[in-house]
């Protein structure tokens, strides 16, 4: 079976669901504290699917949900550590670091440097997940959607095209990869970048 064949046969154990479970309910503590936000169990499996339809572990898919339900929060190194082993904290860990680095130079040294195709899977995993919010939000809301972020969209744009090039050099035929490029193809199509940071110089630089 191809690499990227999405695994019929994979049987996921007991701790795969544990994870769902966990990942869940922290996607409802975070809408308690943040109404605006939309947390689903279809959210949490999603993201799990993106992981094993490109040919991912039970591990890789498990690292998938908590790193997702985490969101820009530290993780909770000790908690998961008790709960889904060192290995699949270790991975977690990995990829908060990548995704919280501002410094788009420094997330491609970390997936070019690490080396592990289970990190570079599971960031693409949530990289695309960050991508179709972004695009959800587009279809929406329109160009203001790029407001939220502290760069301008310009540099926005540039950071998320660097990382889909270099997560395609690394994997050219995976379908993460795949999609990754075709989300980033609609979110170009879809923004007005003109209007994207006009927006985005009233929330940052005229409200100072």
């Amino acid at each position: 079976m191809d690499a990227h064949d999405t695994r019929a046969d994979l049987h996921l154990s007991k701790r795969f669901f544990k994870a769902t479970e966990w990942a869940a309910a922290r996607h409802a503590f975070s809408a308690d504290a943040e109404p605006a936000s939309r947390p689903s169990l279809g959210q949490v499996l999603g993201i799990a699917s993106l992981v094993l339809e490109d040919g991912g572990t039970e591990r890789e898919a498990i690292a998938a949900m908590l790193l997702d339900a985490i969101g820009p929060d530290e993780a909770p190194l000790t908690e998961l550590r008790s709960t889904f082993g060192k290995k699949t904290t270790k991975l977690v860990a990995l990829c908060a670091q990548a995704r919280a680095d501002d410094d788009v130079e420094h997330r491609i040294e970390r997936l070019d440097a690490d080396g592990d195709p289970s990190m570079r899977r599971v960031f693409a995993a949530d990289l695309l997940r960050e991508l179709r919010a972004l695009v959800q939000d587009l279809r929406r809301a329109g160009s203001i959607a790029f407001a939220r972020f502290s760069t301008p969209p310009n540099q926005q744009l540039d950071s998320y095209q660097l990382l889909v090039q270099v997560l395609t050099r690394l994997d050219p035929r995976g379908s993460l990869t795949q999609e990754l490029r075709a989300t980033f193809a609609e979110m170009q199509r879809l923004v007005e970048l003109d209007t994207a940071t006009a927006a985005w110089r009233v929330a940052h630089v005229d409200a100072a």
